[in-house]
């Protein structure tokens, strides 16, 4: 069934050009959501069934990315699929076409799980109404009925007060930024302003004006510096700096084109480079051949910290399949294990994270490192799972630069 509906779906959208017409971009648009709303219900349940964990995946979400999903819209679809399982009225209504994907991301991103089961109890009368209006009318009064909804479980015979709510995700964007957002109660608010107020500061004679947003910003970075450089809690061991910054030593001048990546692949321009330079260590990691820094032998079990930096440098990111988890949620993995032998070197280790680094010890999983950093892993059933390493992010104008 599902092979004959998706062979007639992709013949139509071979053929489907939508012309230059508001009527015909609207119908295209709802015929989106209402295919999106059937993806949605397969998500939530391939969720329900963790058939996400057969690829090794940790999670809806992780496995939703590997199939080449940005975080933020795998995180959206997995929280979607998951609200609208509890709430067969919303999920008929995306469904049938009477609410938009809009109208329903503007629901869910209101519900949590203590107030979800209100919604459910009375969803056969607020899905009507909130249908009826645009999508900035459905995000005032779910955010206004939420309230009211959390209110209504407050116990007020309860001495102990309830814990302020707040929320703040920072997500890698596909060109390499970061973008925040959040919500914060009305104190942590209140501390938030006070601190980007005290910390912004003036523009400089000669400096372009910067608009208010641009000030914040910049106030914010300063607070996360000076927290940095004076936090006396995280010390000693695997030392891992603010920043990790990796770069041709020729790339310190003033070549044009110079840049330098960071662990998780993102590219820095030459004058960043040199910012930066001005104030840091340097430590050398020599990424070809063999050194003495990045050979430990048989002689520890514990990886030293420039071998640690080494690995992130070629590894970037947990090495198991698609996973993506960042440096910073990883352990290095001995692939021979050091018990048997295996030597605590660049080319016995590989970099994972929690979930994956367990899963390769357990019996019928089988892992190899190739020369050429490849990491093969079998999994019980026979199939093979390969990465390879990401190292210094391609130079796509490499050729025209050296040219120049």
């Amino acid at each position: 069934m599902f092979e004959r509906v998706r062979d007639v779906l992709k013949a139509a959208i071979g053929e489907l050009v939508v012309p230059v017409d508001a009527a015909a971009l609207t119908d295209s648009l709802a015929l989106l959501d209402q295919l999106t709303a059937r993806v949605v219900d397969g998500i939530g349940a391939f969720d329900r069934a963790e058939a996400w964990s057969d690829s090794g995946a940790v999670s809806m979400t992780a496995w939703l990315r590997s199939t080449g999903c940005s975080a933020r819209n795998a995180h959206a679809m997995a929280r979607t699929a998951r609200r609208l399982g509890d709430l067969p009225v919303l999920a008929e209504a995306y469904r049938n076409g009477t609410l938009s994907s809009g109208q329903v991301q503007a629901i869910v991103v209101n519900l949590n799980d203590a107030v979800t089961p209100l919604f459910a109890w009375a969803e056969a009368d607020l899905v009507p109404t909130l249908a009826a209006m645009p999508v900035v009318d459905v995000a005032a009064a779910m955010q206004t009925w939420a309230q009211a909804a959390k209110d209504s479980l407050v116990d007020p015979a309860d001495p102990e007060p309830a814990r302020p709510e707040r929320r703040l995700h920072l997500s890698r964007t596909m060109d390499g930024r970061r973008e925040l957002s959040g919500s914060l109660d009305a104190e942590a608010g209140a501390i938030a302003e006070t601190a980007l107020r005290l910390a912004s500061t003036d523009d400089v004679d000669g400096e372009p004006g910067r608009t208010p947003a641009e000030r914040r910003a910049d106030a914010l970075v300063d607070i996360l510096r000076f927290f940095l450089d004076h936090q006396q809690t995280h010390r000693g061991g695997r030392h891992r700096p603010h920043l990790n910054v990796f770069l041709d030593h020729d790339d310190l001048g003033d070549a044009p084109g110079s840049s330098g990546w960071l662990p998780d692949g993102t590219l820095l321009d030459g004058a960043t480079l040199r910012r930066l330079a001005c104030d840091a260590g340097v430590h050398r990691v020599i990424t070809q051949g063999r050194s003495s820094i990045l050979d430990y032998g048989t002689t520890t079990r514990t990886i030293p910290a420039n071998l640690f930096n080494a690995l992130v440098a070629r590894d970037r990111h947990c090495r198991f399949g698609d996973c993506d988890r960042p440096a910073e949620w990883c352990d290095a993995h001995h692939v021979t294990h050091w018990a048997d032998g295996g030597p605590t070197e660049l080319g016995n280790l590989v970099l994972g994270c929690s979930r994956h680094h367990h899963l390769v010890h357990q019996p019928g999983w089988h892992a190899k490192l190739l020369p050429d950093g490849t990491y093969l892993v079998s999994t019980p059933n026979g199939h093979t799972i390969e990465s390879r390493p990401s190292g210094r992010p391609p130079d796509l104008f490499g050729s025209q630069r050296r040219a120049a």
